[in-house]
């Protein structure tokens, strides 16, 4: 994921994007819509309606992450954050362009939360002729898919529903339309089961995501803090 200034030419300029963040008071992340604004590359600039840009609050020494629905596939960015001239406007120096491939494994944390699998429609019936559900525990999770851990095997329906709770501060459960596209039976008879998300909102996909970034700093801190010890 080397930089990619190029990646900016290809964002239109007044562009409404998402950004995360990074915070003084802690690992929690601070999702706001904003406008984008081309500059110079590798800078830029991004807008915000008064009173949503918490200036006080915010980390400068830590990347942001701004995600821009590009029509098709999602572009992400890390940057920082060069200079706040006042409570609507920061202005911000690109560090790394995050594609819709590379997304998946940039995202993904491993992370232990329920999930719920089921049949996507209701007329799917099992052999006693009842829809199936099944729960299970994540082993990690990422923006466009999930690795999780099954007592049984979840029938391979084309498309199933699952329910995730998000681990975060205050956990809330979305539900997106998936495909399973990997099992592996475990020796203690658990089945390991990979899903990609075929249908995801962008405000989940962002909760997740944002949910991930939280994890990874988390998980930094713990590394910092073994190695110093």
């Amino acid at each position: 994921m080397s930089v990619d200034t190029d990646s900016l030419n290809t964002i239109p300029d007044n562009k409404p994007v998402r950004i995360f963040l990074p915070l003084t008071s802690g690992p929690e992340r601070y999702r706001v819509q904003c406008i984008y604004q081309r500059s110079e590359s590798p800078r830029f600039s991004l807008l915000f309606k008064p009173g949503t840009l918490p200036v006080e609050k915010i980390s400068r020494d830590q990347p942001c992450i701004i995600t821009i629905d590009m029509g098709g596939p999602t572009l992400s960015l890390e940057a920082m954050i060069k200079d706040i001239p006042n409570d609507q406007t920061l202005h911000m120096i690109v560090k790394k362009s995050i594609s819709h491939e590379q997304m998946r494994d940039f995202f993904r944390v491993d992370a232990t939360t329920k999930i719920i699998s089921k049949s996507f429609h209701t007329e799917f019936f099992n052999s006693n002729n009842e829809p199936w559900a099944i729960e299970g525990k994540t082993i990690d999770i990422s923006g466009s898919g999930i690795l999780a851990v099954f007592s049984e095997l979840p029938p391979p329906d084309q498309q199933i529903r699952l329910e995730i709770t998000i681990p975060t501060a205050e956990p809330e459960t979305i539900t997106v339309l998936a495909q399973q596209v990997r099992v592996h039976q475990l020796k203690d008879g658990l089945f390991e089961v990979a899903y990609n998300f075929i249908d995801i909102s962008p405000e989940d996909r962002d909760k997740i995501i944002g949910c991930c970034l939280v994890i990874q700093r988390q998980q930094l801190r713990l590394k910092v803090q073994v190695k110093d010890s």
